[in-house]
């Protein structure tokens, strides 16, 4: 395993969250348009005005697929593109809700490797696990996007920096 836990976040256009310790992020799109900025109203949402002018947009890969430890997509459709064209990444994919709904889950003494593996043994469904892609549709669907994301990420993150400060 490489230095830092890779989770992989899975969009129709590309999106970005900052690093925390130990936690290497980086996005990718289905269908990105490589090279291209945010698009403005999901980049009105990004907390640090000064991140969305870097991020560009770009293609999810096979070489992002193997490298990551997870791969939280954004939606189911996300998700059966990885793994129509990467079926071996099946057991580290899954929709972004799911992993927020499960991620408390994890026993107390598991480490950042079980995760994948956790959320691979408790796969569910729920009615508020994908994000509506907010790809031109506006301020309103970026706020929503913004605040379903922030909302998993809330669960999520501070798990994840449980188990690195057991390290």
């Amino acid at each position: 395993m490489h230095g830092k836990y890779l989770p992989l976040g899975i969009c129709g256009c590309g999106c970005s969250k900052p690093g925390i310790g130990g936690i290497e992020f980086l996005s990718a799109g289905t269908h990105a348009l490589v090279g291209q900025p945010i698009d403005p109203p999901i980049a009105n949402q990004v907390a640090d005005p000064a991140d969305p002018s870097s991020h560009r947009a770009q293609q999810l890969t096979r070489e992002l697929v193997e490298s990551a430890d997870l791969i939280l997509a954004m939606g189911s459709e996300h998700r059966r593109y990885i793994l129509d064209e990467w079926p071996s990444a099946a057991r580290k994919t899954f929709i972004i809700g799911h992993a927020a709904r499960e991620v408390a889950s994890i026993p107390a003494d598991a480490g950042l490797h079980d995760v994948a593996d956790h959320l691979w043994h408790h796969r569910s469904t729920g009615p508020r696990d994908e994000v509506d892609d907010p790809y031109r549709r506006g301020d309103g669907a970026a706020i929503k996007a913004a605040t379903t994301i922030d909302t998993h990420l809330e669960d999520i993150l501070p798990r994840l920096q449980e188990m690195i400060a057991r390290r």
